[in-house]
């Protein structure tokens, strides 16, 4: 099991931007000499949801501060991005880092994102599939042409090539059903966020992925299955209903940036008036049972375990830096599960093994 740390970048009232980059830097830095496995940055743009519009611009600092953590993206925006100029940033990254990069990719969904760059919401399927073929073509190819509906390129190279033959692991956020059946049938890695989630929904996606895996001749067990959530760890009433209202906070404020039903496209519409109206409705008992992974180190512990068995995750991504707790609250929930949970799937790895030989 590795475990990784997500960074959505909001300003929350009383903090700068410049605050919110350095101390992110900072805790990002911190969680490399705690023994976190990976840290995984968001891309936004144009409001204080999220600052950070290029993530992997500053996962070059992260790469010089740091000594063996993999740096990820969850997720960039791939409709919002040139992919022959992201293709060389990610290479560039991926040498000066000696190899340590995932590339965690998404569709978008924010109107006020697309607009700003003057791009159709309507566009965005086209483009992300386009996008993701010339990133994956220039990052792995010493020379290629593509042709789409709106990306064409001919006898391209890409400087610099990346460290990792091949460039860097491209996984995409995923969602529905069919998305987790295609990607398992052409053996593509995924990273998925799946709050709220029943967990009987769950499993049948993640079955469909890896049955897809197997009858299509890929190895399952050779893939990262990361998986995401909010968490707080640590002892206390106060300190858990503190950790949870911020989380409460953080879906409210989703609400605040998916599209509308006038802005949704069509086929997108009643999704979305869903997802809208189940945040309204959203209270801090639920976010409490559902939201998250929030409590004592054994209940956290607990809670891995079960997604591990239920549905085969291997690499799990703790929003530990909730947007809206208190950074030192924060901190200390970090320093908790770097001390008791990490160390806990540590153990039962070294067992494993023993246990094999034993056998054997």
């Amino acid at each position: 099991m590795k475990f990784g740390i997500m960074n959505l970048f909001p300003v929350s009232d009383g903090a700068s931007d410049h605050q919110v980059l350095r101390e992110t830097l900072d805790e990002i830095e911190l969680a490399d000499e705690l023994g976190f496995d990976s840290v995984w940055l968001a891309e936004h743009h144009f409001s204080k949801y999220g600052i950070l519009g290029s993530p992997v611009s500053f996962a070059m600092a992260v790469a010089e501060r740091t000594r063996s953590i993999t740096i990820g993206t969850a997720v960039l925006v791939l409709p919002l991005h040139d992919p022959l100029r992201l293709a060389e940033d990610i290479a560039a990254l991926d040498v000066l880092s000696g190899g340590r990069v995932s590339i965690g990719v998404g569709r978008g969904y924010q109107p006020s994102e697309f607009a700003g760059f003057g791009i159709p919401l309507e566009e965005s399927k086209i483009r992300y599939k386009e996008t993701l073929d010339v990133l994956r073509l220039a990052l792995s190819q010493e020379n290629f042409s593509y042709h789409g509906e709106v990306l064409h390129y001919d006898d391209i190279t890409t400087y610099p090539r990346p460290f990792t033959e091949g460039g860097p692991p491209i996984l995409q956020g995923t969602v529905s059903p069919d998305s987790f059946r295609e990607r398992g049938a052409a053996g593509e890695p995924i990273i998925t966020s799946p709050n709220f989630t029943p967990l009987g929904v769950m499993q049948k996606n993640f079955a469909l992925y890896r049955t897809a895996m197997q009858e299509n001749g890929f190895d399952v067990a050779s893939y990262d299955l990361p998986f995401m959530q909010q968490v707080w760890c640590g002892d206390g009433e106060d300190g858990l209903r503190e950790a949870a209202q911020a989380a409460l906070n953080y879906y409210r404020s989703v609400g605040k940036v998916i599209p509308g039903s006038e802005q949704a496209m069509e086929r997108e519409r009643a999704y979305y008036e869903a997802v809208a109206k189940n945040i309204e409705l959203l209270t801090l008992e639920q976010t409490l049972t559902h939201g998250g992974n929030f409590g004592s180190a054994q209940q956290v512990i607990e809670t891995i375990e079960m997604l591990r068995d239920q549905l085969g995750i291997n690499h799990y991504i703790g929003w530990l830096r909730i947007p809206s707790l208190d950074r030192k609250a924060a901190l200390k929930s970090m320093e908790e599960f770097a001390d008791k949970v990490i160390p806990h799937f540590r153990a039962q790895e070294q067992v494993a093994p023993a246990a094999e030989a034993v056998a054997g």
